[in-house]
This record gives C-alpha cells, structure tokens and sequence, in this order.
C-alpha cells in the first residue's frame, strides 16, 4: 500500500459495518459512522435510498462482508472483558476508519483510545469529521505512523500511552497486506510495548487459502490486487502458537471460519457468515519485557501496516 494516501479498504469496511447495523438482523454490531463519514446523503433519505440500494448489495455479497463484521465483534467482546479486568487502554494498530472512540460504547467511557496509523489515513477521517462538525473525544489519541518507518513502541512513546499499565491491542485486517517478517516483527513490538495483563487481538487469513491454484478467494484476491493492496501473506492455523512465541506472546484463543459461525451466526437468517479461510486469535506477553529472551524486541522496526480497518 502507498503511504501517502488513505487506503480504500479501510472506507469499504467502515461502510460494511454502517450497512449490516442498517440491514442485518439482530447487528452484532451497533455501527453507522462509515455512511455518517462517507456518504454524501444520509440513508434516511428517499435519494440517499435509492442511491445505496446497489451499493448495500455489492457490500452484502462481498466475500470478506462476514469476517468484517464477526471480528470486530470478537474483538469487543474481548475488550469488553479486559475493561472488566482492569485494562484503561485500549490500541488499534492500523485503525482506518474505525470508530469505536466515536461511538463509545458505555463500558469503555474511562478507557483511553490510541489509533495508530499513517498519516494520509488520519487526515481523511479528520477532514470528514471536521466537514461533518463533530469533534474529537477527549480520550481520542490519534498516533499518526508509518510502522515501517518508526516501531511501534517509538510510535507510543509520542503519545500518554502508558507502557507500565496494562493495555488492550487490537490489529484487524492486516497481517494478510504485509509479508510473514512484517507481521512477526510488529507483533514482537507489540509485545515489548505491552505491560503484563496486556492481551492481543488479530485477525489473518489461513496460508493453505493464499497458496491454493483454486480458492473460493481468488476474485477477491485479484480485486485487491488491482487496486494496490494486495494480499501477501497469512499464518498457517496449527502454527500460529510456534510463530506467536517465536514474537514473545502466548496464545489464548485461535478461532476458524467454523468456530466463529457457531459462536455468532447460529439461528441467523440473513446467511451472515465468515468468508474462507478467516481466522481471529487472542494471545497475551509471553514475559515480562527485559527478559533475557527478548531483550532486543523494543528496538526492532515494523514494516508498514496497512490500513485495511
């Protein structure tokens, strides 16, 4: 992806979370702020209507619409459950478009929120926002970065991140953008930035997917691809405990396609459903930062994250 402009997935995905708020039934998540940021008319509108009715379908039918919607639940299910513990911070590494400091939900009004991402994506949502009259939450803390350039830690040094409290990372719609370096090399930040009872939540694609001659993906694939951001690499499932103590985490949960339908799509009638492939996993510091083992992890340098939120 380019740096220097905002990514377009980030808009098709905030977009895709607004359209299932509006159409899916029961939402799992409550979410309209990609329609209120990128669309000219609101929805309540007979035009705005009319409008939207071929845009909704695209979206609806897009094989990643599923995965979209069930990992941003997962992962504020997850959150919500580290706000019980105690976790006053919350991070998302490669933010785009999201819009949980916007929306706060109401277990989460002491929780401070760090959106890390590059700066032309920034700019793009403080342009609508400030269009739109809408002002910055106070707990807001934009950390505009480009994570090939500066590493994570570096990154929050800049910002009232605490690295001796626990914190709250989420990295949605990512890892499949970078290459399997990048993405060990910024998960091994994240652990040399998180203090113990920190967690991690991030999402990949299954690399037996990627590497398929034939996949229910393939168009998509190309899609993105042409457009500039093409997906790279993925983790494979039986693995990812190996790789996630090679970056000093520890897995907790590593959940696929199947186990995530049983958890939220069971007695659906809207066929909402994760696409191929899609996993979402949960994993925490292995040890405590200093350690021996890892004593050169805060001054690695992440390769740059996409921004696909």
């Amino acid at each position: 992806m380019d740096p220097g402009r905002a990514s377009w997935t980030a808009i098709g995905t905030a977009l895709m979370r607004a359209v299932h708020t509006r159409l899916d039934d029961p939402p799992l998540i409550e979410d309209t702020w990609g329609e209120r940021l990128f669309l000219d008319e609101q929805p309540g509108t007979a035009s705005a209507r009319r409008d939207a009715e071929g845009l909704d379908a695209r979206l609806r039918a897009h094989p990643s619409y599923g995965t979209v919607i069930l990992r941003a639940r997962y992962a504020e299910d997850a959150l919500a459950e580290a706000v019980r513990r105690g976790v006053r911070q919350y991070v998302i590494v490669g933010a785009g478009m999201d819009s949980f400091a916007l929306r706060r939900p109401a277990f989460a009004h002491e929780v401070d929120v760090f959106e890390v991402d590059y700066p032309a994506t920034q700019e793009l949502k403080l342009e609508r926002l400030a269009e739109r009259g809408i002002p910055l939450p106070s707990r807001l803390h934009l950390v505009p970065a480009d994570l090939g350039e500066i590493s994570l830690d570096a990154a929050l040094a800049g910002a009232p991140f605490s690295g001796e409290r626990p914190a709250f990372f989420s990295w949605l719609g990512v890892t499949t953008y970078l290459t399997r370096d990048a993405n060990m090399k910024t998960l091994a930040a994240i652990a040399s930035c998180a203090a113990p009872g920190s967690e991690l939540v991030f999402s990949y694609l299954d690399q037996r997917v990627l590497d398929a001659e034939h996949s229910p993906l393939h168009e998509t694939r190309a899609r993105v691809a042409a457009a500039g951001e093409p997906w790279v690499s993925g983790f494979h499932p039986g693995w990812l405990g190996e790789h996630l103590r090679e970056a000093g985490l520890a897995l907790l949960e590593n959940l696929g396609p199947e186990e995530l339908a049983a958890r939220y799509c069971a007695g659906r009638a809207d066929g909402l459903t994760p696409s191929h492939g899609a996993h979402v996993a949960r994993a925490r510091p292995e040890l405590q930062r200093g350690s021996p083992r890892f004593p050169h992890r805060a001054s690695q340098r992440s390769q740059h994250v996409s921004t696909v939120q």
